[in-house]
């Protein structure tokens, strides 16, 4: 089995019971939304798991939403929870996605999932639009974020996350970035794309 089935697996067999174990504080959802600056845009959703991110990418005028993810029991559960003419999901690799044209990309609480970030940063610099944002965001430290990625099957399938700083650097041939936060409640990269 590749990394990739493993991945998936994990995350089918964690679906029905994900929104339970895994809580998000909605004022940092729409303080990540805000930054993204989504209103009347086109935005992929990276990784959107069960669709965490939907509302407050509505609520701030996102205008059409992709969600993306490797996980079918995922976007089951995002499209059992989400619908409407202007939310549309895929499952399946995200290397596998032929839609371009995005204005935004949202990667929240997905990056340390994703090995190869040289090819994660030129896929989405595919996507979007020149001048289109890519924000890659957590809603906790990476202190927490690196434990939690710790011990067992969870470990490797996940990447360390590094301080924002030095990961920023992995965008620079697509994205020029203008946010980093490396604090005790957030782990925020995003850029431009050039």
């Amino acid at each position: 089995m590749t990394k990739l089935e493993e991945t998936k697996r994990f995350f089918d067999e964690r679906a029905e019971h994900w929104d339970e174990t895994c809580t998000h504080d909605p004022q940092k959802l729409d303080a990540i939304v805000a930054l993204s600056d989504v209103r009347g845009k086109r935005v992929a959703d990276i990784a959107c798991g069960t669709g965490v991110l939907f509302p407050a990418l509505f609520s701030h005028g996102a205008r059409e939403v992709l969600g993306i993810d490797l996980s079918d029991r995922m976007i089951e559960r995002a499209g059992q929870k989400y619908s409407g003419p202007s939310l549309h999901l895929f499952a399946g690799d995200l290397f596998s996605v032929e839609e371009r044209g995005f204005e935004v990309a949202t990667l929240y609480c997905a990056y340390p999932h994703f090995p190869d970030k040289e090819a994660l940063f030129g896929k989405v610099y595919e996507m979007l639009v020149p001048g289109g944002r890519l924000m890659i965001a957590h809603s906790e430290s990476k202190e927490t974020i690196n434990a939690r990625h710790s011990g067992g099957k969870v470990e490797e399938l996940s990447e360390r996350l590094l301080p924002a700083q030095e990961e920023a650097k992995k965008l620079a041939p697509y994205f020029t970035v203008d946010i980093l936060a490396d604090t005790s409640g957030f782990y925020l990269i995003s850029g431009l794309r050039k």
